[in-house]
């Protein structure tokens, strides 16, 4: 499998999960605020995970510019998670684009929104704030729920299986 299937793939299950809580957003009758605007916000989340990930900008007219972000973001990344970056230094060129498309959103999402969202339910939670413990309950249950399906997607491919412990 190319780099250019592990991209198609991982879109597939981003936008699969984007629909499904879109239908469940739809199926919502609008008297039910509070359970309505949880699911906008996990529809935001799901589609945020698609959008800050650069996946959804793959195979488009600026490609190379995303791929070259991802690039980027990928070399800093390998420090934050050195068996990733052992992995992926043992790799010729083929195999490291395969191995960034399979982990790059996956590893963005981790360091740039849920660790800082988990910091911040924390605060929330210490100053007993409701409103943001809802919320970034609901952010947090989005992108790990993103986060599992994509790694459940590299496991059953045999896609650089590898386990990241929170």
């Amino acid at each position: 499998m190319n780099y250019l299937d592990i991209d198609k793939a991982l879109v597939e299950i981003t936008r699969s999960k984007c629909n499904e809580c879109k239908s469940r957003l739809d199926a919502t009758p609008k008297d039910r605020a509070g359970e309505r605007k949880a699911l906008l916000i996990e529809y935001g989340m799901y589609t945020l995970c698609g959008n800050a990930g650069l996946q959804f900008n793959i195979g488009g007219p600026r490609d190379v510019l995303y791929r070259k972000t991802r690039q980027n973001f990928f070399a800093y990344a390998m420090t934050k998670y050195p068996r990733h970056g052992e992995i992926y230094a043992t790799l010729n060129d083929d195999e490291k684009l395969s191995f960034m498309a399979a982990w790059q959103a996956d590893l963005f999402m981790r360091d740039q929104l849920l660790a800082g969202y988990v910091t911040e339910l924390a605060q929330a939670e210490a100053a007993g704030d409701a409103k943001n413990i809802f919320e970034f309950r609901i952010k947090i249950g989005a992108v790990r729920e993103m986060l599992a399906a994509w790694a459940t997607w590299r496991t059953e491919n045999n896609i650089y299986p590898i386990e990241i412990k929170e």
